[in-house]
């Protein structure tokens, strides 16, 4: 197959907002495959996981200079910590769109879906760990045995929060003052 011979990885990886959509389309692949769920269940995960981690990253990137804030700036490439990089993008989102005299939008839905896809995620993988391995450093296991996820939500909420990190820096940079 040619084309797996050939991929194109330096325009795949133009900017973390496009691998971020990258590794949407790869929880979509494995969430419409036909293999049995608990064998597809974790690395559909961690891809709904990076694209979270990276959908943030980039957007506290993209408004930092709007947004006038440094909550987390410095060390943003230094943390996996969801419940961080969540906290810091609604400083920055909500301080970008008050800079920007933009403050009627109607984004409650979104901010409220990602605050859900945030805490839906950290339950088992706060950090970059949880579906990545088995047990911790210290020997204890990262998921109990007995534990069940329900993809069928993280679906959801990961198309609601790719047409939202997608439109911020239309809203947000490119509606002028």
């Amino acid at each position: 197959m040619p084309s797996r011979q050939q991929a194109r990885i330096g325009s795949a990886s133009k900017n973390d907002l496009r691998i971020a959509l990258y590794y949407e389309t790869a929880f979509n692949v494995l969430y419409e495959s036909p293999k049995y769920q608990d064998e597809i269940v974790l690395p559909a995960l961690f891809m709904a996981r990076q694209f979270l981690e990276l959908g943030l990253k980039y957007n506290i990137r993209l408004l930092k200079d709007i947004s006038k804030s440094s909550n987390l700036v410095s060390c943003l490439d230094n943390t996996h910590d969801l419940k961080r990089l969540h906290s810091a993008f609604v400083e920055h989102y909500t301080l970008a769109k008050k800079n920007k005299n933009l403050t009627k939008l109607e984004d409650e839905k979104y901010l409220n879906n990602l605050k859900r896809f945030v805490d839906h995620i950290v339950v088992i993988d706060h950090k970059s760990m949880g579906a990545r391995y088995s047990h911790d450093k210290d020997g204890n296991k990262m998921i109990d045995s007995k534990a069940e996820y329900d993809l069928s939500i993280i679906k959801s909420l990961l198309e609601d929060m790719s047409s939202f990190f997608s439109a911020i820096e239309n809203i947000v940079i490119g509606i002028p003052e």
